[in-house]
């Protein structure tokens, strides 16, 4: 088993009615879409992490506006823990809405409404937390 945990920054960026998601190409949820982040480095504030990270992988310029929340994420297999991930969910507001950077998967706006549709298409716990941001 990897370090534990690994804090890591979430960024849930919005416009009108449209969610940033990022297809991912590596780790454990290859060829499904998820909310954009990465690992928050030593020394980092969390609002720069979050500001860095949509930066790297959307090239958006982004203003943080608040963290929403923290989920404690274990992935198990073979019924042993293999990642322990401590995800800090932050919304933040794009500056614009052009991706000019992809270099960790394929980036794209949905429609909020969408969302249920994609269901099986989204890392779960992106499903789950998309879902209660949703509501609120």
């Amino acid at each position: 088993m990897k370090e534990l945990p690994l804090p890591v920054v979430i960024s849930v960026l919005t416009y009108d009615n449209k969610i940033l998601l990022i297809k991912r190409v590596r780790g454990e949820y290859v060829g499904l879409w998820g909310l954009p982040g990465g690992k928050i480095e030593k020394n980092e504030h969390l609002s720069e992490a979050a500001i860095r990270e949509i930066f790297e992988e959307a090239g958006i310029q982004a203003e943080f506006i608040n963290h929403l929340a923290i989920v404690s994420e274990h992935l198990i297999k073979d019924g042993n823990v293999i990642r322990h991930f401590l995800l800090h969910i932050c919304r933040l507001i794009p500056k614009s809405i052009n991706i000019t950077n992809n270099q960790e998967g394929e980036l794209s706006w949905f429609d909020l409404d969408m969302i249920e549709r994609m269901k099986d298409q989204i890392i779960p716990s992106d499903f789950l937390m998309i879902q209660k941001i949703i509501k609120n």
